[in-house]
This record gives structure tokens, C-alpha cells and sequence, in this order.
């Protein structure tokens, strides 16, 4: 008797109306936040100096990336100020 039911129940409802399409809202991302965040661009350092230099340059754009990233999270998830 179960089965009875379940098989019309799927034969009722494939002769419902057609399926909605729902489009999603288009979020007004900007354009600064969709460009690359320069890291490290010189050559391969030689001494204790130019690898600090590399990696607070390194880190500087990391930091920058990630604050890209959060700012792109908020935007998309709706929190935050609009």
C-alpha cells in the first residue's frame, strides 16, 4: 500500500507546473578588488638584507590580498556597511 502511495505521489506532482528559474542578484564587485596584489618581484636574494627586504615585501602583499578577500567576503555575504 505504501509503494501505491509513493507511485502516485511522483505521478501527481510530474504533472505540475514547470520549474522556476531563479536568477541570482549580480553583487557590484569593484574593480580595484578584483586586481593582484604584488608580492616579491626582484630576483633571488643574495644576503640576510635583500631576504628581509623579500619577505616584509612578501608579507605586505599577502596582507594585501587577504584584506582584498574580506572586503570581496562582505560584499557577497551581504555584511558589513552598504
Amino acid at each position: 500500500m505504501r509503494l501505491c502511495l509513493l507511485c502516485c505521489a511522483l505521478l501527481l506532482s510530474a504533472c505540475g507546473a514547470d520549474k522556476i528559474v531563479v536568477a541570482p542578484i549580480p553583487h557590484n564587485v569593484p574593480a580595484d578588488l578584483l586586481q593582484g596584489c604584488a608580492g616579491y618581484t626582484g630576483p633571488v636574494p643574495q644576503d640576510e638584507g635583500q631576504l628581509s627586504d623579500a619577505l616584509v615585501a612578501e608579507m605586505r602583499g599577502r596582507h594585501c590580498a587577504n584584506g582584498k578577500l574580506a572586503a570581496i567576503g562582505e560584499i557577497l555575504n551581504g555584511t558589513g556597511a552598504r
